[in-house]
């Protein structure tokens, strides 16, 4: 091996890409613990005791119980903090802000502007807070807390909260005095109750606990350190599924690695063919043979690890920095244990696995081959009998799974459905990978045969298919995996994401709902309208009237909707085209073509017909003019469409400073719920792309040593080719074409699977978590990319090859050295 190490660098390359993935994988996680460690830690820090409201049953920390436990001998200070959440109203815009008593000032928690807050109509915002909502000092905001009380402010302070404030630094906060903050959180107690003081924390924490009115209320008391152990527990859970995810897509660029190394060794054992004879000549066991090739495996194996450790470690460094940019937890690059000691394991297993058969192949070599080389180590490989039925029958049980999957995916019946469409989809694919040396050969053969009649080497491109179905196999399924990955997570996230659209739109049809106290009137509307980045606008009146319909009587909302309004909407078939005589709605406790009748606030009454769909929204839908009879004085809110491409969160403020004067009001934007969504959507897609990237590029090794052996093992073939007339020119052409054939193979066996299964998976996990009509959106434009990708990359593949056979002359016909 360290005579011929650059036969060995694609195999070498193949492990380096895996291990460095799971390596970069482990270091993630690793930085992720570390970083909410440190923001748990951050805000305990040396506290000895912690008391908490109780795990099972929310009961804050009384101001009484707050008292009795600072007081507890050993324990010199206490600190009593206040969080929650509130609206903040800003230019007549609702936000989500979280509250907190006053924290500290330290030197992670520092006074950027002004002074902190006194008492009474005093604040102090996070920096965050500041930069989000554009607030300074002196400015007004108002708080409306979820029991509805109200608290009209002055921003006298901007604070660079620190982990040891707040759990969440880049949130928006609004610290207070304790009992202000209260207020504002609507509770009447602390959430936690740091204790400080001298002697073991054990003891102080017994006594603590033990402590008059703590002991029999429902409270937790723990020490400082499993008070961060604890509230460890309780996020790692996404940062685990995090893990998870990523060593999914670590296990499927080994898995093509195992096959990339596999077609490596047998490269080698091909080419030392007669060294491997020559010392079974001397005396050379077949266990000797063995143990040598394998040992070769291993120390491929710990090198490549080794390698691949420090490459992933760096890959993770050179991340790290850009993930933890707008990042709520802090990343910093940490190494575990297990980020060196998995991959080195798993980078050693992978290489021994992949190198048996090549190995078992080794000792068949027969002595007399050193006296009679030849480069053609093994007789053609066919589809034999017993591998045909295997397959077909893994490929008929995998279908059948994947259809149970789609049956039992149903909302709220968990992840069973999706569990086993996934193990149907595992078992059908190694189903066609067994059925492979039937398959391939035949769809190249119906493929190339306008290629076949091109050209002679057209010709014998597509014979070579066929003559060797083993071979053209193996070199296809490393491009076969990779395709289908590819294809499979890009059709499944394009069909969520066109569910998810129709839901959302069907959710959030509007871009903005605004609404007021009184009503939006004519001059705000035009307002509305001037906005920059909104399309048009539209009023629509609204108004709570008593409903009766068989025996109940109720009060609903009423909206009165035209067409106008309706096609500012993305979802318009919902309200157009309504008459004087319906009333629309999803709400099934009406039914379809039964008589509604609607008492209106002058004492008119009218009777509708119900059109009840899934499509409707949950309120009463009717005419304009049925409203007017209704309540002829029914306030208006604003529904309003926003310009195509233009940025939802700038638009949304920009509103609500348009509407600043009109009092009470609200903005309601379903384009940004819709947008988050779809950038959820798209962030999982663009990591995961480039994360199977990576086993495309262990795949196109996987080519090109796949053809290097084929040139190998035709070195004589070659020869009397190049003896019988044949150009170096044709040579190439034939190699080339055979490898872009079967990349045209693979791409539409890949293209064919992966659709298959990313509408399957999309519409399985979809079913299991939502009742959202499944839209089967295919990316076409992607999916030709993804082929055209797959066929560049099998002709990239075949350039060493195909120079490589170039180079052999006519006299290898009569020699092979």
């Amino acid at each position: 091996m360290l005579r011929q190490p650059r036969q060995l660098i694609s195999a070498g390359i193949a492990i380096l890409l895996g291990v460095a993935f799971v390596a970069a994988t482990f270091v993630f996680s690793a930085s992720l613990n570390a970083g909410m460690t440190k923001l748990v830690a951050g805000m305990v820090g040396d506290a000895k005791v912690a008391v908490s409201p109780s795990d099972k049953v929310y009961t804050p920390v009384t101001p009484q119980q707050a008292d009795t436990v600072s007081k507890v001998p050993g324990i010199t200070r206490a600190k009593k903090i206040v969080q929650g959440s509130a609206t903040l109203q800003v230019d007549g815009q609702d936000n989500r802000a979280l509250i907190s008593s006053q924290p500290d000032l330290s030197s992670e928690t520092t006074l950027f502007e002004g002074t902190l807050a006194k008492g009474d109509g005093q604040v102090s915002i996070s920096k965050s807070a500041a930069d989000a909502y554009h607030l300074k000092l002196g400015d007004k905001v108002t708080l409306e807390t979820f029991d509805n009380q109200t608290f009209d402010e002055t921003v006298v302070g901007i604070i660079n909260a620190g982990n040891d404030a707040v759990t969440q630094p880049l949130a928006s906060w609004v610290f207070a005095p304790t009992e202000q903050a209260m207020a504002m959180a609507s509770t009447n107690g602390y959430n936690l109750v740091l204790l400080y003081g001298n002697g073991d924390d054990t003891a102080l924490r017994d006594a603590v606990q033990s402590a008059q009115g703590v002991s029999d209320a429902q409270l937790t008391v723990r020490t400082g350190q499993d008070e961060v152990k604890a509230a460890m527990k309780q996020m790692t859970g996404s940062t685990n599924s995090i893990q998870y995810v990523l060593l999914g897509f670590a296990a499927i660029a080994l898995f093509v690695g195992i096959i990339v190394i596999a077609n490596t060794f047998s490269i080698l054992v091909a080419q030392r063919v007669r060294q491997l004879a020559l010392l079974r000549c001397v005396g050379a066991t077949r266990n000797q043979v063995f143990g040598m090739v394998f040992g070769e495996a291993a120390l491929l194996g710990l090198v490549g690890s080794v390698a691949g450790i420090l490459a992933g470690f760096g890959l993770a460094a050179a991340l790290i920095p850009l993930a933890s940019k707008g990042a709520q937890i802090p990343l910093a690059f940490s190494i575990s244990p297990a980020a060196v000691i998995v991959p080195l394991v798993v980078g050693v297993l992978i290489t021994l696995a992949a190198s048996i058969s090549p190995a078992r192949k080794a000792t068949r070599v027969a002595p007399l081959a050193a006296m009679r080389p030849e480069l053609a180590v093994g007789k053609a490989k066919r589809l034999g009998i017993v591998r045909a039925i295997i397959g077909v029958l893994l490929v008929a049980g995998g279908a059948a799974m994947l259809a149970m999957g789609m049956v039992r995916a149903k909302p709220n019946s968990g992840m069973s459905g999706l569990v086993i469409a996934i193990g149907g989809g595992l078992l059908s694919f190694i189903g066609v990978l067994l059925v492979g040396r039937g398959l391939i050969p035949a769809l190249a053969r119906l493929i190339g045969t306008p290629l076949a009649k091109s050209s002679v080497s057209g010709d014998l491109a597509v014979g070579n298919t066929r003559r060797n179905p083993g071979r053209a196999a193996a070199t296809a399924n490393a491009l076969l995996v990779g395709v289908t990955l590819i294809t499979l997570l890009t059709v499944g996230a394009s069909a969520s994401q066109a569910s998810l659209d129709r839901y959302l739109s069907a959710t959030y049809p509007q871009d903005a709902v605004v609404s007021a106290v009184k009503s939006v009137d004519e001059q705000t509307l035009t307002r509305i309208k001037a906005t920059d980045g909104v399309q048009d606008a539209a009023l629509v009146p609204s108004t709570t009237a008593d409903v009766s319909y068989g025996t109940t009587n109720t009060e609903r909302k009423v909206d009165g909707v035209d067409n106008a309004a309706a096609h500012l909407t993305h979802f318009p078939q919902r309200y157009e085209n309504l008459d004087d005589n319906t009333v629309r709605t999803s709400d099934t406790s009406l039914h379809d073509g039964e008589t509604v009748t609607i008492k209106g606030t002058a004492g008119t009454t009218v009777q509708l017909t119900a059109k009840v769909s899934d499509d409707y929204a949950p309120t009463l839908i009717v005419s304009t003019t049925v409203l007017n009879k209704i309540d002829a004085d029914a306030p208006d809110s604003a529904w309003v469409q926003y310009k195509a491409g233009a940025n939802v969160n700038t638009v949304t403020t920009d509103l609500g400073k348009a509407i600043g004067n009109l009092g009470h009001s609200s903005i309601d934007s379903g384009a940004q719920a819709r947008a988050q969504f779809g950038q959820m959507i798209d962030i999982v897609l663009a990591v995961a792309v480039g994360l199977l990237a990576v086993a495309v590029a262990i795949a196109v090794i996987g080519v090109a040593n796949t053809l290097g052996l084929s040139v190998l093992e035709r070195t004589q073939e070659i020869g009397l080719l190049r003896a019988l007339g044949m150009t170096r020119h044709q040579v190439r052409a034939m190699i080339s074409w055979e490898a872009v054939m079967i990349a045209v193979v693979a791409a539409a066996l890949g293209l064919a699977l992966g659709v298959t299964y990313g509408l399957i998976g999309a519409k399985t996990l979809l079913g299991s978590i939502t009742s959202t009509p499944f839209v089967a959106g295919l990316p076409w434009v992607r999916l030709v990319i993804i082929g055209l990708i797959a066929v560049a990359a099998g002709w990239l593949a075949s350039l060493i090859p195909a120079s490589r056979a170039n180079r052999i002359s006519p006299s290898a016909a009569l020699a092979t050295e």
